[in-house]
């Protein structure tokens, strides 16, 4: 699926949708498979853009629509977690949690919302944020003993998808290197939020 200008939704970058196209039919309530969103859109909005597209939520940044995998583990679906590539076959526009992942950094996506366990077990398709300035949340104790601004950020093992700020010293271990998702320009706060810029994806689509 192309880069795209976006010119059209359904609802809002937050909703969770229960059609591929983002639309339903009002009598059946059965999924329209065309004619709105496409499962692999994906775009990139200003600060502006992303603000009016999300009731002032969101961020500059890049963002797909994606199908999460209905057997992925709620708990771990949140806003400001992150979520993974599942396998390779489903490629980039099957998203899953955290914990169900192919491997820690495979096309690892921040979730802006936060679909209810029936939801995603029925099949739910949201948007993710895959480039740009994102909000994360942060485990509840953070393992930097003086976190601060420009601090590179990572998902850890066990953790669900929540954010560390390691120790910025030494030398980090390659499974270390593997998890960084970006860099904070917000102050990390141990059980809090704050924003990241997401380090460059490399070119994958689906």
């Amino acid at each position: 699926m192309p880069l795209q200008r976006n010119e059209f939704l359904p609802q809002n970058l937050l909703t969770v949708y229960s059609s591929p196209s983002g639309m339903t039919d009002v009598r059946t309530g059965l999924p329209y498979q065309a004619g709105g969103l496409v499962v692999g859109g994906y775009f990139d909005l200003t600060e502006a853009e992303a603000q009016n597209l999300s009731n002032n939520v969101l961020h500059t940044g890049r963002y797909r629509f994606v199908q999460v995998d209905s057997t992925a583990t709620a708990s771990n679906i949140k806003v400001g977690t992150v979520g993974l590539l599942k396998t390779l076959a489903l490629g980039v526009n099957f998203v899953t949690s955290f914990d169900k992942g192919l491997a820690p950094g495979l096309h690892a996506v921040v979730f802006i919302n936060a679909p209810t366990a029936t939801q995603i077990s029925a099949g739910a398709y949201i948007f993710v944020q895959e480039q740009g300035v994102a909000l994360v949340t942060y485990r509840a104790a953070l393992t930097a003993a003086a976190p601060a601004v420009g601090d590179q950020v990572s998902t850890f093992s066990g953790g669900g998808g929540l954010i560390d700020d390691l120790t910025q010293s030494g030398n980090p271990t390659f499974t270390q290197l593997s998890n960084i998702i970006g860099q904070a320009i917000q102050l990390p706060t141990s059980g809090g939020q704050g924003l990241v810029a997401l380090e460059p994806l490399s070119l994958w689509h689906g």
